[in-house]
């Protein structure tokens, strides 16, 4: 299971990690690698190497996750239709 600290690195697309946090949790970051771009590793505060999962590895977990939605609320089109209308901002929202 992903801890709290590894689902917040989720949030921005490169991340940096230091080599000794790379290695007390390896397990850990190699389950979320394929979620995000990149991770710069470095070593004594100055970048190290690029540590990323390869296109393959991406790829399956598209595959794994493509039609997810499938009846769902979120596979209606009328659902997108109504999301993606241009809203009036002449009326005030009411709190």
């Amino acid at each position: 299971m992903i801890s709290y600290f590894y689902m917040r690195m989720l949030s921005d697309i490169e991340k940096t990690i230091s080599i000794n946090k790379l290695r007390r949790n390896f397990g850990e970051i190699e389950q979320i690698l394929p979620l995000i771009d990149r991770f710069i590793i470095t070593k004594k505060g100055k970048p190290f190497a690029v540590l990323s999962a390869t296109s393959g590895i991406k790829r399956e977990l598209m595959r794994k996750t493509a039609g997810a939605f499938k009846g769902t609320i979120l596979d209606d089109d009328n659902f997108w239709k109504e999301v993606s209308k241009k809203k009036s901002r002449k009326e005030y929202t009411k709190l």
